[in-house]
């Protein structure tokens, strides 16, 4: 069996940090979180998707065909919306990796601060994942990432090129490569990917007013790909975790 996996990011690269005297409500500083969440579905099952995605732009005041971008819907019950929808696409699959630029030891001394390191890093921890999906069951995966602002889409092939000459644990029997890279326009599955981005991002990342919103992840939570009875290794991989900062994260976690 043929599945498919529509891999997003979000959070920026950088390193340069809010400063502690800066004014509440003031946007400031790079992310401290950086993501990549995945869309995991069965070949053929995008129609029904799409057909779905179509009806819910118009319930949220859009046009069916409207590139639908998680920063772009501003009201909380739309929000909320686009992830109940996600979770009601019974055959799909959510498998994220979530990085804590701050709270992570070593990073200095590992280059995690270089820009295309950091995206790497992620990159081949959600390719291990989706391989694992795929190998589990005996099938094969395709992989379509969303394309990144300023990184050459070359690069990205050539990691995975440099990858298969290490010694990792990703399923290489179980990928289907090489993968495609597009946008959310041209590639319409990488908007659902985005609103499973955006439920990390909303769970993950402190806004300018040190809140941050976990009801969008909790809806997508019937989603989330767990193995053997383990979320935190597989649909929901953070570094660190436990999260020091974070302390809904391990109830969220241990869940049955």
């Amino acid at each position: 069996m043929l599945w498919h996996a529509y891999v997003d990011e979000t959070g920026d690269r950088g390193w340069t940090r809010r400063a502690p005297e800066t004014p509440i409500g003031t946007r400031a500083g790079s992310s401290e979180h950086f993501s990549m969440g995945a869309i995991i579905v069965p070949d053929g099952y995008q129609t029904a998707v799409l057909d779905r995605w179509d009806e819910v732009a118009l319930e949220i005041g859009r046009n069916p065909g409207d590139v639908i971008h998680w920063i772009n819907i501003r009201s909380h019950a739309q929000r909320l919306y686009l992830a109940q929808t996600v979770a009601g696409f019974d055959q799909a699959f959510v498998a994220a990796v979530v990085f804590s630029k701050w709270d992570t030891p070593n990073v200095n001394a590992n280059g995690v601060q270089q820009p295309e390191y950091l995206y790497n890093w992620l990159l081949r921890m959600i390719v291990e994942r989706l391989s694992w999906f795929a190998r589990d069951r005996g099938d094969t995966i395709k992989l379509t990432f969303g394309q990144v602002r300023g990184l050459d889409p070359r690069k990205l092939h050539d990691y995975l090129t440099r990858l298969r000459g290490l010694d990792t644990t990703i399923a290489w029997e179980a990928l289907h490569l090489p993968p495609r890279i597009d946008t959310p326009a041209n590639r319409r599955m990488l908007q659902v990917a985005d609103t499973v981005c955006g439920t990390l991002s909303s769970a993950f990342e402190w806004d300018n007013f040190g809140n941050v919103e976990t009801r969008y992840l909790e809806a997508l939570r019937p989603r989330l790909w767990i193995r053997n009875g383990n979320l935190s290794s597989y649909g929901l991989k953070v570094n660190p975790c436990p999260h020091p900062r974070h302390g809904w994260l391990t109830e969220f976690c241990a869940r049955r």
